[in-house]
């Protein structure tokens, strides 16, 4: 809890906030940290390549939010995540967080807002690729269905 003038606090409650935000995923020294810590061979390029579960997982998510009017998603290039932009002339959000609460409360599909990631608009919002496929296909046909009705 924070108390007191926060106006004199500002850089104190960014530098908060930052530091909050990196509970979202491990930084990338502790990613490399795990595979030496767990020993043995262990590797994602069997994971990462076409025919591989992150590779196919990553491509249905992308191929799938950009069926979505008014969605588009960059190809993920080897991160676990996309990060979708809502087009604000379709979707007219103010406020991502509460549209990821309202996400959340109508169809149970958890996302994190963009301004989580410090994005300046209220137009992104991010979906984590690593649940199976027909986890992801029903997930994002759920955000598809809210969507039709946040307009």
């Amino acid at each position: 809890m924070i108390s007191g003038p926060k106006e004199i606090a500002e850089e104190f409650l960014e530098g908060l906030t930052l530091i909050a935000n990196m509970r979202m995923c491990a930084n990338v020294p502790a990613q490399h940290a795990i595979q030496t810590a767990l020993g043995g061979y262990q590797s994602i390029n069997e994971l990462i390549v076409p025919g591989g579960r992150f590779y196919e997982q990553s491509m249905l998510a992308h191929k799938l939010l950009n069926e979505i009017p008014g969605v588009s998603s960059v190809k993920p290039q080897g991160a676990l995540y996309c990060f979708p932009r809502l087009d604000p002339e379709v979707y007219p959000i103010q406020d991502d967080e509460q549209f990821v609460i309202d996400l959340l409360r109508a169809k149970k599909i958890l996302v994190t807002h963009g301004s989580g990631f410090n994005w300046p608009a209220p137009d992104h919002f991010r979906l984590v690729t690593l649940p199976d496929v027909d986890v992801l296909e029903e997930a994002i046909g759920r955000i598809a269905e809210f969507l039709a009705t946040y307009r």
